[in-house]
């Protein structure tokens, strides 16, 4: 077996936009620039040529994806300025084609963005920067992109406008603040090789990378929806490795680093009430691949189905399929306790909680404190004199937060466990969760819009039954009395055959035993049979149902029982005894 990533840029790199080049700088200062017809011909030119240079610099020998698809860039303005579109990118495109800067230019068919490789990658317009743009010297500018919260489309990784509210303005104002510290701050890079503001490190597994010295804002990209994702991209430092950030100097001091250990792993566990202790990545009979069991784990939590899981896996192990299952059974069997959670979809839900997580760290310490904590996701570098504050701050916003995680993924994570509920209109309940978990998301947003789609489908079969069953005092005066001949009692064992087929329609699903409630009026009328959803029914225990009352309808009516009280209030002011209605009915009738 071998580890992850022995083979540098498999994947093309997006393309680079630099919405702030300035394309009369770059002229004077020697970049080979085409010319522009219009202003955002030459922005265009200007931002993609930048990003060539960039990449050429920091990842040689890398191809760049473009889109010739006019439905790409609609809705892109607020992310790249107004200078991206269709007609801009794919013109630029054509004219950097004859220069220095590219060295390879390949134009997707219509339709090949559809079609995927056998790695899953789909077929994509892309250029190959040029080995001489990489001695190009590029003015400064500032890189940042339009917006730094980013919502990403996960289908095609395509951003997405949206509209602003209170809460994105207020993670845009902290990004903010917290950009402009870093540009203030007294950081330096130590160790690599220099070119100019690139710098080249090499990793653990033998090959060279680049990192842009220059980038030190940080942005938020979510996926899809705002609960999905959230972390922080961007910085250099995120794109090196641990013992490249080990020789960061800030103000003049080394740096301590503190990171959650195997965070996705413990906190799956505690969502299922457990607490793990140890290694997650130490998998028995793979105790010399722990960056390859590091690896397996973290795509069984982030893949969103099995056969996914074990192509991603695939990749990574000699062995190939084969070797990729046994590796992923293996972990399972380790990590028995979370493995419904797995393939599941959970690592993006996991990823906006340590971004919580991460945000309120970099509050605390950098924004209110001042100190300089430079964030890489789950981890945290800061100068060594401020390592108990950091390892006080982890532990404190971990507490606070771990206790969502529960609720976070019960209320999204699927599972092959689940099944639908012949009584349940809305979502889809898990079959036996543990009971912990049952405990934490009795709150959740799912079971509240269950208990409200629940509650309003009881009001409809109530408004329903008025009408076919008599439950009120006006229907009641205006039924007939039939004679004692014609109805007969039945004891509130046996049921009628209306009472069967009801039970037959609301037949229980087998497996599952539900609390039964018989709601019955003052005149023992059925009203309706209810079944409530609770945590018993995951217990597989048969409940005994109720007896059930039996209508009868009234030897007497209500205004026949008025008048015989009439009669008898008036024969008892006249002293004389007045024969009531049913006295007269009694009496023979003269012919």
């Amino acid at each position: 077996m071998r580890n992850a990533g022995n083979t540098e840029f498999s994947r093309d790199r997006a393309l680079q936009w630099h919405m702030h080049a300035d394309y009369d700088l770059m002229v004077q200062a020697g970049v080979p620039l085409p010319d522009g017809r219009t202003k955002r011909d030459r922005q265009a030119l200007a931002s993609i040529a930048s990003g060539i240079i960039s990449s050429a610099r920091t990842k040689p020998e890398q191809w760049m994806s473009y889109s010739r698809s006019e439905s790409w860039y609609p809705g892109q303005e607020m992310y790249y300025g107004d200078a991206f579109g269709y007609s801009t990118v794919v013109g630029a495109m054509e004219k950097l084609t004859d220069s220095p800067l590219i060295e390879g230019h390949i134009k997707a068919r219509p339709g090949d963005h559809l079609r995927k490789t056998p790695t899953g990658v789909t077929h994509q317009s892309r250029i190959l920067p040029a080995v001489a743009a990489a001695k190009i010297v590029l003015p400064k500018m500032n890189k940042e992109l339009a917006q730094s919260i980013r919502l990403r489309r996960r289908e095609d990784k395509r951003l997405v406008p949206y509209k602003e509210t209170e809460a994105i303005y207020r993670m845009r104002n902290m990004l903010t603040k917290l950009n402009a510290h870093y540009a203030e701050a007294d950081i330096e890079f130590h160790g690599g090789r220099r070119d100019g503001d690139a710098a080249f490190f090499v990793s653990k597994k033998g090959h060279e990378y680049g990192v842009d010295l220059s980038s030190r804002a940080c942005h938020r990209v979510f996926n899809d929806i705002w609960t999905l994702g959230g972390r922080y991209y961007g910085a250099a430092w995120q794109a090196m490795d641990k013992d490249a950030r080990k020789q960061i100097v800030i103000g003049g001091e080394e740096v301590f680093e503190a990171d959650f250990a195997t965070l996705h792993p413990r906190l799956l566990y505690r969502a299922a009430g457990l607490r793990f202790e140890g290694d997650a990545y130490n998998i028995p009979g793979y105790g010399d691949h722990r960056d390859a069991c590091k690896r397996g784990v973290n795509i069984l939590i982030n893949a969103a189905a099995y056969e996914e899981a074990v192509h991603a896996l695939s990749e990574h192990v000699d062995g190939g399929y084969h070797e990729a299952v046994d590796l992923i059974e293996a972990i399972r069997e380790k990590h028995a306790p979370i493995a419904r959670f797995f393939h599941s979809d959970a690592g993006i839900r996991l990823q906006r909680i340590d971004s919580s997580i991460c945000t309120d760290i970099l509050n605390e310490l950098t924004l209110r404190q001042g100190v300089t904590c430079l964030s890489v996701h789950d981890s945290f570098i800061v100068p060594s004199s401020y390592k108990t504050a950091v390892l006080d701050a982890m532990e404190r916003h971990y507490n606070k937060h771990v206790n969502g995680v529960s609720r976070v993924l019960n209320s999204y994570v699927k599972t092959k466990e689940c099944h639908p509920n012949p009584l349940h209109n809305g979502s889809i309940l898990p079959s036996a969760p543990p009971a912990s978990c049952r405990a934490d998301s009795s709150d959740s947003e799912s079971n509240r819009n269950r208990r409200k789609i629940q509650s309003r489908n009881l009001k409809t079969i109530r408004v329903k039954e008025t009408y076919s069953v008599v439950t009120n005092r006006f229907s009641r005066i205006k039924t007939r009395a039939k004679t004692a001949a014609t109805v007969k009692v039945q004891p509130i064992s046996a049921a009628s055959s209306v009472v069967v087929e009801q039970e037959k329609r609301r037949k229980k699903p087998e497996g599952c035993s539900q609390t039964t409630h018989v709601r019955v009026d003052a005149a023992n009328v059925l009203e309706r049979t209810v079944y409530s959803s609770s945590d018993d029914c995951r217990q597989d225990k048969e409940v005994k149902e109720r007896p059930k009352a039996i209508w009868q309808p009234r030897k007497t009516t209500v205004l026949e029982l008025v008048r015989d009280e009439e009669r008898r209030r008036d024969a008892k002011r006249n002293g004389n005894h007045t024969k009531t209605g049913r006295e007269l009915d009694d009496e023979p009738h003269a012919l």
